[in-house]
Protein backbone atom coordinates (compact mmCIF):
# COMPACT_ATOMS: atom_id res chain seq x y z
CA UNK A 1 0.00 0.00 0.00
CA UNK A 2 1.48 3.71 -1.07
CA UNK A 3 0.07 6.77 -0.70
CA UNK A 4 0.80 9.74 -3.00
CA UNK A 5 -0.70 13.26 -3.34
CA UNK A 6 -1.91 15.26 -6.32
CA UNK A 7 -1.14 18.79 -6.65
CA UNK A 8 -4.48 20.51 -7.06
CA UNK A 9 -5.43 20.57 -11.21
CA UNK A 10 -5.73 24.12 -12.75
CA UNK A 11 -9.15 25.16 -15.04
CA UNK A 12 -8.82 27.54 -17.92
CA UNK A 13 -10.76 30.60 -18.33
CA UNK A 14 -10.77 33.87 -20.22
CA UNK A 15 -7.82 35.17 -21.64
CA UNK A 16 -5.61 32.01 -21.05
CA UNK A 17 -6.12 32.65 -17.46
CA UNK A 18 -5.75 29.97 -15.16
CA UNK A 19 -6.56 29.07 -11.89
CA UNK A 20 -7.45 25.96 -9.14
CA UNK A 21 -11.28 27.79 -7.68
CA UNK A 22 -14.02 28.59 -10.35
CA UNK A 23 -15.44 31.42 -8.29
CA UNK A 24 -11.67 32.85 -8.33
CA UNK A 25 -10.92 32.31 -11.90
CA UNK A 26 -14.59 33.44 -13.42
CA UNK A 27 -13.67 36.71 -11.21
CA UNK A 28 -10.33 37.67 -12.49
CA UNK A 29 -10.57 36.10 -16.46
CA UNK A 30 -14.00 35.82 -16.86
CA UNK A 31 -15.14 32.65 -18.68
CA UNK A 32 -13.40 30.53 -21.19
CA UNK A 33 -15.29 32.15 -24.46
CA UNK A 34 -15.86 35.43 -23.35
CA UNK A 35 -15.28 38.26 -25.70
CA UNK A 36 -15.02 35.39 -28.59
CA UNK A 37 -17.87 32.53 -29.33
CA UNK A 38 -19.66 33.47 -25.89
CA UNK A 39 -23.30 34.92 -26.01
CA UNK A 40 -23.14 38.55 -25.58
CA UNK A 41 -26.33 38.87 -23.39
CA UNK A 42 -28.36 36.34 -22.57
CA UNK A 43 -32.25 36.34 -22.16
CA UNK A 44 -33.62 35.08 -19.85
CA UNK A 45 -37.95 33.55 -19.12
CA UNK A 46 -39.42 32.76 -16.13
CA UNK A 47 -42.27 30.49 -15.15
CA UNK A 48 -43.91 30.51 -11.35
CA UNK A 49 -46.80 32.63 -9.75
CA UNK A 50 -46.74 36.23 -9.37
CA UNK A 51 -44.94 35.88 -5.96
CA UNK A 52 -41.99 34.00 -6.73
CA UNK A 53 -41.73 36.01 -9.89
CA UNK A 54 -40.98 39.06 -8.40
CA UNK A 55 -38.64 37.57 -6.40
CA UNK A 56 -36.41 36.21 -9.16
CA UNK A 57 -36.55 40.03 -10.94
CA UNK A 58 -35.26 41.42 -7.31
CA UNK A 59 -33.00 38.63 -7.10
CA UNK A 60 -31.82 39.52 -10.77
CA UNK A 61 -31.73 42.82 -10.21
CA UNK A 62 -29.37 42.65 -6.89
CA UNK A 63 -27.16 40.03 -8.14
CA UNK A 64 -26.09 42.54 -11.53
CA UNK A 65 -24.74 44.54 -9.41
CA UNK A 66 -22.69 42.09 -7.22
CA UNK A 67 -23.07 40.83 -4.04
CA UNK A 68 -20.73 41.00 -1.09
CA UNK A 69 -18.87 38.24 0.35
CA UNK A 70 -19.91 36.28 3.49
CA UNK A 71 -18.18 37.22 6.79
CA UNK A 72 -15.79 34.48 7.90
CA UNK A 73 -12.57 34.12 8.39
CA UNK A 74 -12.29 32.22 5.42
CA UNK A 75 -11.95 34.44 2.71
CA UNK A 76 -11.12 32.22 0.09
CA UNK A 77 -14.20 29.82 0.63
CA UNK A 78 -16.45 32.74 0.65
CA UNK A 79 -15.77 35.07 -2.35
CA UNK A 80 -18.10 37.85 -3.26
CA UNK A 81 -20.09 37.36 -6.52
CA UNK A 82 -18.75 39.87 -9.29
CA UNK A 83 -22.15 40.65 -10.60
CA UNK A 84 -22.63 40.18 -14.56
CA UNK A 85 -23.17 42.71 -17.28
CA UNK A 86 -20.46 45.78 -17.93
CA UNK A 87 -17.35 44.77 -15.33
CA UNK A 88 -18.85 41.65 -14.37
CA UNK A 89 -17.84 38.00 -14.17
CA UNK A 90 -20.40 37.39 -17.11
CA UNK A 91 -22.25 39.21 -19.55
CA UNK A 92 -25.56 40.40 -19.30
CA UNK A 93 -28.66 38.38 -18.33
CA UNK A 94 -31.78 39.91 -19.84
CA UNK A 95 -35.12 39.54 -18.49
CA UNK A 96 -38.40 41.06 -18.67
CA UNK A 97 -42.13 41.32 -18.50
CA UNK A 98 -42.43 40.15 -21.98
CA UNK A 99 -40.45 37.17 -20.55
CA UNK A 100 -42.43 36.03 -17.48
CA UNK A 101 -45.50 33.89 -17.14
CA UNK A 102 -47.27 33.62 -13.43
CA UNK A 103 -49.63 30.81 -13.28
CA UNK A 104 -52.78 31.48 -11.90
CA UNK A 105 -53.91 31.38 -8.54
CA UNK A 106 -56.86 29.26 -9.60
CA UNK A 107 -54.86 27.19 -11.64
CA UNK A 108 -52.67 26.70 -8.33
CA UNK A 109 -55.69 25.84 -6.38
CA UNK A 110 -56.70 23.41 -8.16
CA UNK A 111 -52.98 21.77 -8.82
CA UNK A 112 -52.69 21.71 -5.16
CA UNK A 113 -55.99 19.91 -4.27
CA UNK A 114 -55.07 17.20 -6.82
CA UNK A 115 -54.93 13.98 -5.22
CA UNK A 116 -52.78 11.82 -5.20
CA UNK A 117 -49.63 14.04 -4.95
CA UNK A 118 -47.82 12.13 -8.13
CA UNK A 119 -50.83 12.90 -10.36
CA UNK A 120 -50.88 16.87 -8.63
CA UNK A 121 -46.96 16.75 -9.58
CA UNK A 122 -48.19 15.37 -13.41
CA UNK A 123 -50.06 17.47 -14.03
CA UNK A 124 -48.18 20.63 -12.79
CA UNK A 125 -45.19 19.51 -14.84
CA UNK A 126 -47.76 19.66 -17.70
CA UNK A 127 -48.78 23.09 -16.79
CA UNK A 128 -45.41 24.51 -16.61
CA UNK A 129 -44.85 23.06 -19.87
CA UNK A 130 -47.40 25.07 -21.23
CA UNK A 131 -45.91 28.22 -20.19
CA UNK A 132 -42.06 27.28 -21.24
CA UNK A 133 -43.76 26.74 -24.72
CA UNK A 134 -44.68 30.07 -24.97
CA UNK A 135 -41.89 31.50 -24.14
CA UNK A 136 -40.05 29.44 -26.34
CA UNK A 137 -41.60 31.25 -29.04
CA UNK A 138 -40.63 34.84 -27.51
CA UNK A 139 -36.66 33.73 -28.49
CA UNK A 140 -35.64 33.45 -24.79
CA UNK A 141 -32.42 31.57 -24.32
CA UNK A 142 -33.11 29.66 -21.24
CA UNK A 143 -36.42 29.56 -19.22
CA UNK A 144 -36.00 29.38 -15.20
CA UNK A 145 -39.26 27.26 -13.83
CA UNK A 146 -39.92 28.14 -10.07
CA UNK A 147 -41.56 25.97 -7.93
CA UNK A 148 -44.81 27.88 -6.26
CA UNK A 149 -44.77 28.03 -2.14
CA UNK A 150 -48.69 26.51 -3.05
CA UNK A 151 -47.12 22.92 -4.73
CA UNK A 152 -43.78 22.83 -2.93
CA UNK A 153 -45.01 21.19 0.49
CA UNK A 154 -46.48 18.45 -0.76
CA UNK A 155 -44.07 18.10 -3.55
CA UNK A 156 -41.41 17.73 -0.88
CA UNK A 157 -43.04 15.37 1.48
CA UNK A 158 -44.33 13.04 -1.29
CA UNK A 159 -40.76 12.67 -2.58
CA UNK A 160 -39.42 12.48 0.95
CA UNK A 161 -35.98 13.51 2.44
CA UNK A 162 -33.11 13.35 -0.22
CA UNK A 163 -29.58 12.48 1.11
CA UNK A 164 -28.34 14.37 -1.72
CA UNK A 165 -29.52 15.87 -5.19
CA UNK A 166 -30.39 12.76 -6.44
CA UNK A 167 -30.34 9.98 -3.94
CA UNK A 168 -33.06 7.41 -3.88
CA UNK A 169 -32.75 6.67 0.21
CA UNK A 170 -36.02 8.45 0.52
CA UNK A 171 -38.64 7.83 3.43
CA UNK A 172 -41.62 9.41 1.65
CA UNK A 173 -43.87 8.00 -0.69
CA UNK A 174 -42.80 4.29 -1.60
CA UNK A 175 -40.17 4.34 -4.67
CA UNK A 176 -42.82 2.81 -7.44
CA UNK A 177 -45.37 5.72 -7.06
CA UNK A 178 -42.53 8.49 -6.24
CA UNK A 179 -42.86 11.59 -8.96
CA UNK A 180 -39.64 13.74 -9.02
CA UNK A 181 -41.26 17.31 -10.00
CA UNK A 182 -37.67 18.13 -11.27
CA UNK A 183 -36.86 15.21 -13.34
CA UNK A 184 -40.34 15.11 -14.70
CA UNK A 185 -40.73 18.87 -15.70
CA UNK A 186 -36.74 18.44 -17.37
CA UNK A 187 -38.43 15.43 -19.89
CA UNK A 188 -41.33 16.55 -20.59
CA UNK A 189 -40.02 20.19 -21.67
CA UNK A 190 -37.54 17.96 -23.77
CA UNK A 191 -38.88 18.85 -27.06
CA UNK A 192 -39.36 22.63 -26.63
CA UNK A 193 -35.52 22.94 -27.48
CA UNK A 194 -34.94 25.75 -24.31
CA UNK A 195 -32.69 24.75 -21.60
CA UNK A 196 -34.64 24.92 -18.15
CA UNK A 197 -33.61 25.87 -14.58
CA UNK A 198 -35.85 24.59 -12.23
CA UNK A 199 -35.95 26.69 -8.88
CA UNK A 200 -36.69 26.80 -5.43
CA UNK A 201 -38.36 30.10 -3.68
CA UNK A 202 -35.67 30.04 -0.93
CA UNK A 203 -32.80 30.52 -3.57
CA UNK A 204 -33.90 33.66 -4.92
CA UNK A 205 -34.16 35.13 -0.91
CA UNK A 206 -37.99 33.30 -0.68
CA UNK A 207 -38.62 32.32 3.03
CA UNK A 208 -38.60 28.36 2.77
CA UNK A 209 -36.04 26.39 0.48
CA UNK A 210 -37.22 23.19 1.35
CA UNK A 211 -39.51 21.20 3.88
CA UNK A 212 -38.58 18.28 6.46
CA UNK A 213 -40.65 15.20 6.46
CA UNK A 214 -42.04 16.71 9.74
CA UNK A 215 -43.54 19.19 7.76
CA UNK A 216 -41.42 22.02 9.18
CA UNK A 217 -39.57 24.44 6.84
CA UNK A 218 -36.08 25.12 6.24
CA UNK A 219 -33.41 28.17 4.26
CA UNK A 220 -30.92 27.34 2.02
CA UNK A 221 -27.91 27.27 4.14
CA UNK A 222 -25.49 28.58 1.37
CA UNK A 223 -24.69 32.32 1.05
CA UNK A 224 -25.99 34.48 -1.25
CA UNK A 225 -22.99 35.30 -3.01
CA UNK A 226 -22.09 31.25 -3.42
CA UNK A 227 -25.89 30.97 -4.31
CA UNK A 228 -25.39 33.77 -7.24
CA UNK A 229 -22.62 32.19 -8.05
CA UNK A 230 -24.05 28.64 -8.85
CA UNK A 231 -27.13 30.35 -10.41
CA UNK A 232 -25.83 32.07 -12.84
CA UNK A 233 -22.76 30.03 -13.64
CA UNK A 234 -25.50 27.07 -14.84
CA UNK A 235 -27.81 29.78 -16.55
CA UNK A 236 -24.60 30.99 -18.44
CA UNK A 237 -23.90 27.02 -19.56
CA UNK A 238 -27.27 26.60 -20.73
CA UNK A 239 -27.56 29.39 -23.06
CA UNK A 240 -24.49 27.98 -24.86
CA UNK A 241 -21.64 29.73 -22.84
CA UNK A 242 -18.49 27.88 -21.69
CA UNK A 243 -17.13 28.91 -18.54
CA UNK A 244 -13.89 26.89 -18.42
CA UNK A 245 -12.62 23.89 -19.17
CA UNK A 246 -9.47 21.62 -18.35
CA UNK A 247 -5.85 22.27 -19.22
CA UNK A 248 -4.61 20.49 -22.06
CA UNK A 249 -0.95 19.32 -22.92
CA UNK A 250 -0.30 20.68 -26.39
CA UNK A 251 1.42 17.41 -26.70
CA UNK A 252 -0.89 15.12 -25.37
CA UNK A 253 -3.55 12.71 -27.38
CA UNK A 254 -7.18 14.31 -28.23
CA UNK A 255 -9.24 12.09 -25.81
CA UNK A 256 -12.43 11.39 -25.60
CA UNK A 257 -14.04 10.81 -22.30
CA UNK A 258 -17.43 8.56 -22.30
CA UNK A 259 -19.20 7.61 -18.38
CA UNK A 260 -22.11 5.12 -18.27
CA UNK A 261 -24.49 4.25 -15.51
CA UNK A 262 -27.59 2.49 -15.71
CA UNK A 263 -31.70 3.44 -14.39
CA UNK A 264 -33.94 1.98 -13.61
CA UNK A 265 -37.47 2.33 -16.46
CA UNK A 266 -40.58 4.27 -14.57
CA UNK A 267 -42.41 0.93 -14.93
CA UNK A 268 -39.76 -0.91 -12.76
CA UNK A 269 -39.56 -3.49 -14.87
CA UNK A 270 -36.72 -2.85 -17.20
CA UNK A 271 -33.31 -1.67 -16.83
CA UNK A 272 -32.06 0.44 -18.98
CA UNK A 273 -28.33 2.44 -19.73
CA UNK A 274 -27.28 5.94 -19.73
CA UNK A 275 -24.48 7.09 -21.66
CA UNK A 276 -24.03 10.83 -19.81
CA UNK A 277 -21.23 12.59 -21.18
CA UNK A 278 -19.59 12.09 -24.38
CA UNK A 279 -16.85 14.61 -24.74
CA UNK A 280 -13.45 16.39 -24.78
CA UNK A 281 -11.78 18.34 -22.61
CA UNK A 282 -12.98 21.64 -23.32
CA UNK A 283 -16.25 19.85 -21.87
CA UNK A 284 -18.76 20.25 -25.02
CA UNK A 285 -20.86 17.01 -23.85
CA UNK A 286 -22.99 14.93 -25.44
CA UNK A 287 -25.61 12.68 -24.02
CA UNK A 288 -26.52 9.34 -25.69
CA UNK A 289 -29.17 6.79 -25.05
CA UNK A 290 -27.83 3.25 -24.23
CA UNK A 291 -30.19 -0.23 -24.56
CA UNK A 292 -31.21 -2.85 -22.31
CA UNK A 293 -28.67 -3.58 -19.98
CA UNK A 294 -29.31 -7.15 -17.03
CA UNK A 295 -28.26 -7.52 -13.63
CA UNK A 296 -25.25 -10.03 -13.26
CA UNK A 297 -25.73 -13.10 -10.95
CA UNK A 298 -21.64 -13.00 -10.38
CA UNK A 299 -21.86 -9.22 -8.69
CA UNK A 300 -25.57 -8.28 -8.57
CA UNK A 301 -24.44 -5.23 -10.67
CA UNK A 302 -25.73 -3.95 -13.97
CA UNK A 303 -23.81 -5.23 -17.23
CA UNK A 304 -24.01 -4.75 -20.93
CA UNK A 305 -23.72 -7.79 -23.25
CA UNK A 306 -21.08 -7.41 -26.18
CA UNK A 307 -23.40 -6.62 -28.44
CA UNK A 308 -24.65 -3.88 -26.52
CA UNK A 309 -21.73 -2.36 -25.39
CA UNK A 310 -20.01 -2.02 -29.48
CA UNK A 311 -23.46 -0.75 -30.43
CA UNK A 312 -23.75 1.95 -27.22
CA UNK A 313 -20.04 3.17 -28.27
CA UNK A 314 -19.88 2.95 -31.62
CA UNK A 315 -23.26 5.69 -31.56
CA UNK A 316 -21.05 7.87 -29.01
CA UNK A 317 -18.31 8.11 -31.11
CA UNK A 318 -20.47 8.73 -34.32
CA UNK A 319 -22.24 11.54 -32.52
CA UNK A 320 -18.77 12.68 -31.28
CA UNK A 321 -17.71 12.63 -34.84
CA UNK A 322 -20.32 14.74 -36.34
CA UNK A 323 -19.73 17.29 -33.27
CA UNK A 324 -15.91 17.60 -33.65
CA UNK A 325 -15.21 16.66 -37.46
CA UNK A 326 -12.72 13.81 -36.22
CA UNK A 327 -12.66 11.08 -33.70
CA UNK A 328 -10.06 10.89 -30.40
CA UNK A 329 -6.96 9.54 -30.88
CA UNK A 330 -7.56 8.22 -27.13
CA UNK A 331 -10.78 7.05 -25.64
CA UNK A 332 -11.32 6.83 -22.05
CA UNK A 333 -14.57 4.71 -20.05
CA UNK A 334 -16.28 5.40 -17.03
CA UNK A 335 -18.37 2.86 -15.66
CA UNK A 336 -19.99 2.36 -11.96
CA UNK A 337 -19.32 -1.57 -12.63
CA UNK A 338 -17.01 -3.47 -12.87
CA UNK A 339 -16.59 -3.99 -16.83
CA UNK A 340 -17.07 -8.01 -17.65
CA UNK A 341 -14.85 -9.87 -20.22
CA UNK A 342 -17.65 -9.38 -22.57
CA UNK A 343 -18.10 -5.60 -22.61
CA UNK A 344 -14.28 -5.23 -22.42
CA UNK A 345 -14.52 -7.04 -25.95
CA UNK A 346 -17.08 -5.40 -27.21
CA UNK A 347 -16.04 -1.56 -26.61
CA UNK A 348 -12.07 -2.61 -28.00
CA UNK A 349 -13.50 -3.82 -30.87
CA UNK A 350 -15.19 -0.46 -31.66
CA UNK A 351 -11.79 1.17 -30.71
CA UNK A 352 -10.16 -0.52 -33.08
CA UNK A 353 -12.95 -0.58 -36.09
CA UNK A 354 -12.24 3.21 -35.85
CA UNK A 355 -8.55 3.03 -35.48
CA UNK A 356 -8.63 4.75 -31.81
CA UNK A 357 -5.00 4.15 -30.77
CA UNK A 358 -5.56 3.77 -26.97
CA UNK A 359 -8.48 2.71 -24.48
CA UNK A 360 -8.43 3.05 -21.16
CA UNK A 361 -11.34 1.09 -18.75
CA UNK A 362 -11.96 1.55 -15.18
CA UNK A 363 -14.75 1.55 -13.35
CA UNK A 364 -15.44 3.66 -10.23
CA UNK A 365 -17.49 3.27 -7.20
CA UNK A 366 -17.56 4.57 -3.44
CA UNK A 367 -15.34 3.31 -1.48
CA UNK A 368 -16.29 1.70 2.08
CA UNK A 369 -12.71 2.61 3.16
CA UNK A 370 -11.23 5.65 4.82
CA UNK A 371 -8.04 7.00 6.02
CA UNK A 372 -7.18 9.08 8.50
CA UNK A 373 -3.99 11.88 9.25
CA UNK A 374 -2.56 13.31 12.36
CA UNK A 375 -4.45 16.71 12.83
CA UNK A 376 -8.12 18.07 12.88
CA UNK A 377 -8.87 17.70 9.57
CA UNK A 378 -9.77 15.11 6.55
CA UNK A 379 -7.10 13.66 4.12
CA UNK A 380 -6.08 16.16 1.89
CA UNK A 381 -8.47 16.37 -1.84
CA UNK A 382 -5.87 14.58 -3.99
CA UNK A 383 -4.70 12.17 -2.00
CA UNK A 384 -4.08 8.67 -3.82
CA UNK A 385 -3.26 5.13 -1.70
CA UNK A 386 -2.49 2.66 -4.18
CA UNK A 387 -3.40 -0.53 -2.57
CA UNK A 388 -2.43 -3.75 -4.85
CA UNK A 389 -1.96 -1.88 -8.54
CA UNK A 390 -5.44 -3.43 -9.87
CA UNK A 391 -7.28 -1.14 -7.42
CA UNK A 392 -6.27 3.08 -5.95
CA UNK A 393 -8.24 4.88 -4.08
CA UNK A 394 -8.79 8.95 -4.76
CA UNK A 395 -10.00 11.58 -2.79
CA UNK A 396 -11.77 13.64 -4.97
CA UNK A 397 -13.06 15.47 -1.87
CA UNK A 398 -11.13 16.33 0.83
CA UNK A 399 -9.19 18.95 3.40
CA UNK A 400 -8.60 21.38 0.42
CA UNK A 401 -5.12 24.27 1.24
CA UNK A 402 -6.72 26.95 -0.88
CA UNK A 403 -9.52 27.09 1.14
CA UNK A 404 -7.06 26.31 4.59
CA UNK A 405 -10.03 24.08 5.44
CA UNK A 406 -12.20 21.12 4.98
CA UNK A 407 -15.65 22.64 3.02
CA UNK A 408 -17.52 19.86 3.51
CA UNK A 409 -20.22 18.60 6.22
CA UNK A 410 -19.64 15.02 6.75
CA UNK A 411 -16.22 12.91 7.00
CA UNK A 412 -15.41 12.00 3.24
CA UNK A 413 -15.04 8.81 1.49
CA UNK A 414 -12.03 7.84 -1.49
CA UNK A 415 -13.71 6.82 -4.69
CA UNK A 416 -12.08 3.18 -5.17
CA UNK A 417 -10.63 3.25 -9.30
CA UNK A 418 -10.17 -0.54 -10.70
CA UNK A 419 -8.09 -0.15 -13.62
CA UNK A 420 -10.00 -2.84 -15.49
CA UNK A 421 -8.18 -2.41 -18.57
CA UNK A 422 -5.83 0.32 -18.99
CA UNK A 423 -2.76 1.47 -21.59
CA UNK A 424 -1.83 4.82 -19.47
CA UNK A 425 -0.37 4.52 -16.16
CA UNK A 426 -2.54 4.60 -13.21
CA UNK A 427 -1.20 7.92 -11.97
CA UNK A 428 -2.37 9.95 -15.17
CA UNK A 429 -5.39 8.55 -15.02
CA UNK A 430 -6.33 9.25 -11.05
CA UNK A 431 -5.05 12.64 -12.31
CA UNK A 432 -7.81 12.92 -14.64
CA UNK A 433 -10.27 11.62 -12.38
CA UNK A 434 -9.22 14.34 -10.30
CA UNK A 435 -9.61 16.91 -12.79
CA UNK A 436 -12.64 15.59 -14.23
CA UNK A 437 -14.22 16.71 -10.54
CA UNK A 438 -14.09 20.17 -11.05
CA UNK A 439 -16.03 19.96 -14.64
CA UNK A 440 -19.71 20.56 -13.50
CA UNK A 441 -20.80 23.42 -14.72
CA UNK A 442 -24.26 23.07 -12.38
CA UNK A 443 -21.99 24.69 -9.42
CA UNK A 444 -18.56 26.42 -8.69
CA UNK A 445 -17.90 24.48 -5.17
CA UNK A 446 -14.69 23.46 -5.29
CA UNK A 447 -14.95 20.23 -6.36
CA UNK A 448 -17.25 17.11 -6.28
CA UNK A 449 -16.88 13.55 -5.34
CA UNK A 450 -17.69 12.00 -8.81
CA UNK A 451 -15.84 12.78 -11.87
CA UNK A 452 -18.53 14.96 -14.41
CA UNK A 453 -18.29 11.27 -16.60
CA UNK A 454 -20.62 9.25 -14.22
CA UNK A 455 -21.74 12.61 -12.09
CA UNK A 456 -24.23 13.95 -15.18
CA UNK A 457 -24.32 9.78 -16.06
CA UNK A 458 -26.90 9.68 -13.07
CA UNK A 459 -28.34 13.30 -13.32
CA UNK A 460 -28.82 12.15 -16.91
CA UNK A 461 -30.38 8.79 -16.16
CA UNK A 462 -32.81 9.83 -13.61
CA UNK A 463 -34.09 12.51 -16.53
CA UNK A 464 -34.18 9.38 -19.12
CA UNK A 465 -36.27 7.61 -17.41
CA UNK A 466 -39.88 9.35 -17.77
CA UNK A 467 -38.75 10.03 -21.51
CA UNK A 468 -40.38 6.73 -23.61
CA UNK A 469 -38.40 4.85 -25.95
CA UNK A 470 -39.46 6.75 -29.08
CA UNK A 471 -40.08 10.07 -27.36
CA UNK A 472 -37.24 12.90 -28.69
CA UNK A 473 -34.22 13.52 -26.13
CA UNK A 474 -32.23 16.40 -26.84
CA UNK A 475 -28.43 15.47 -26.46
CA UNK A 476 -26.84 18.16 -25.26
CA UNK A 477 -26.18 17.84 -22.00
CA UNK A 478 -27.13 21.40 -21.02
CA UNK A 479 -31.10 20.08 -21.20
CA UNK A 480 -30.37 17.75 -18.21
CA UNK A 481 -28.38 19.79 -15.51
Amino acid sequence: MNASYFDEPDLEFGNNGRQIDVRFGLTHFGPLDAGTTGPQGIRVGVVGDNYTNDLFHAFVDTARKGIEAKKSTLPTLYPPFKGFGENGAFCDFLTGANWARAISQGDLDRLAQTEPVSLMIERAADRYVEDIRDLATKSVDVVVCIISPLLLKKIDLQQGERQGPRSRKLKGAPAEKRVYFHDLLKARSMSIGRPIQVSRPGTLGGDVQRYRMDGTANKDIQDDATLAWNFFTALYYKAGGVPWRLVRDSSALDTCYVGISFYGARDGETLQTSVAHVFNERGEGIVVRGGPAKISKDDRTPHLDKDDAAKLLKRSLAIYHREHKNFPARLVVHKTSYFTPDEMAGFKEIAEEERIDSIDLVSIRKSMSRFFRQGSYPPLRGTCIDLDGRESLLYTNGSVDFYRCYPGLFVPRPLSLTWDSIQQAPRVLCREVLALSKMNWNTTVFANSDPITLGAAKVVGDIMRHIGENDPAQESYAYYM
